[in-house]
């Protein structure tokens, strides 16, 4: 804000000089004034006292020319100066048919109007700033409030006077700001109080199942059904979690050797049907590895329902973009590709899945500034996943 504070003052700074200067050469083409001179008594008496040169001297009127204007103003009684060269002046006054020529005298000029220019456009300044100061201090703390909002959303009390000039902008986004915190908190204590609800009931029942030694269909089906409404129960919360925002994701270098290593031990226990392979160079990437763990997490998910026994993740750098993909070898992509990057939007032959995992992934590339696409796999035959963001913070 201060940036753009000294770029205003600098335009407004160069505004006045162009006017001024326009004005005053305006002014100077225009005016038909002839130049005056005049001489202080200080000068006629220091001329009095040096007695050098006569201080006047009587002349035909006929003897002298001066020009239609001049001799207008002599005939008309006034005190005429003229420069007469080396610094002198020369002043003439008409006396009947006599003029009578008095100096010369050492023209002194008069103060250079430069430094009055300047010191008016300066003024001029000091007042523009005076007036815009509030406006940009007010408009600082209002960014301020603005970024400290998007990494963690909080309540907004009112700091704006009225008599301020950003008033209704502040008041309007402390509305917006705290309608918004209202409904990043209801979501909160939903998705808290959803996870609290079902969890124990499911408690209860892996509870009871466990005193039993009956190896029945039902006792499977239930202990299937309990599975499910777990792992529901984790993509809501992770959905939440996305969608409330709660920290702002801010990218940072993280060394990819130890980013998959990470990784590898969270998918060895999710997927351990699946054969999983990692390619990746050495060096750094920039990347929020807790959210970019959670994407990937739901991809190999989604990819483990129909690959046969295989999944590839690979990283690369190219042109200034981070680049990682998640392919399986199982049947490919469905004519509905495109739509299963929408909220609880699911395959028409998923059974098992509840259309969170894709849009989870799809907000963690926007927050990364990137982009997910789905395609075919062109080495495993099966659906590829990629995503793409900038490898900087």
């Amino acid at each position: 804000m201060r940036l753009q504070m000294l770029r205003m003052v600098s335009v407004l700074a160069l505004a006045l000089v162009v006017v001024y200067s326009s004005v005053a050469a305006l002014f100077n083409l225009y005016s038909t004034a002839p130049h005056e001179y005049t001489i202080s008594a200080e000068q006629l008496a220091r001329a009095l006292e040096r007695g050098d040169a006569p201080l006047a001297q009587s002349y035909s009127a006929d003897a002298i020319h001066f020009s239609g204007a001049l001799r207008q103003r002599l005939d008309s009684g006034e005190v005429v100066g003229l420069d007469a060269g080396d610094g002198q002046i020369l002043f003439y006054h008409r006396n009947g048919n006599t003029v009578l020529e008095i100096g010369p005298f050492p023209h002194e000029p008069a103060q250079s109007v430069t430094q009055w220019r300047l010191l008016f456009i300066g003024a001029m300044l000091v007042v523009l700033l005076l007036l815009i100061w509030p406006m940009f201090s007010d408009l600082s703390r209002l960014q301020n409030q603005a970024i400290r909002f998007s990494k963690k959303p909080f309540h907004i009390p009112g700091q704006f006077s009225r008599r301020s000039t950003i008033y209704p902008l502040a008041e309007t986004f402390r509305r917006m700001a705290n309608i918004v915190t209202g409904h990043f908190q209801m979501n909160q204590d939903l998705a808290r109080t959803i996870a609290h609800e079902v969890r124990m009931p499911l408690a209860r029942i892996k509870f009871q199942q466990a005193l039993t030694d009956s190896d029945s269909e039902s006792r499977r089906v239930i202990d299937r059904a309990t599975r499910d409404i777990e792992e529901l129960v984790d993509k809501y919360l992770s959905f939440a979690q996305i969608e409330v925002h709660e920290q702002f994701l801010a990218r940072k270098a993280v060394a990819l050797e130890t980013f998959f290593t990470d990784l590898a031990s969270h998918l060895e226990v999710q997927c351990p049907q699946l054969e999983i392979a990692y390619y990746f160079p050495d060096g750094d990437a920039w990347l929020e590895p807790d959210s970019l763990t959670i994407a990937i997490q739901n991809l190999v998910v989604n990819a483990g329902k129909y690959a046969r026994d295989r999944v590839d993740i690979r990283f690369a750098h190219e042109d200034g973009f981070c680049h990682l993909s998640v392919e399986d070898n199982g049947p490919g992509l469905g004519g509905d590709a495109l739509e299963l990057t929408d909220a609880f939007t699911r395959s028409a032959t998923d059974d098992q899945g509840y259309g969170l995992g894709l849009y989870i992934v799809k907000k963690v590339m926007m927050w990364h500034e990137g982009e997910l696409r789905l395609d075919q796999s062109p080495s495993l035959g099966g659906t590829r996943a990629t995503l793409r963001w900038p490898n900087r913070a």
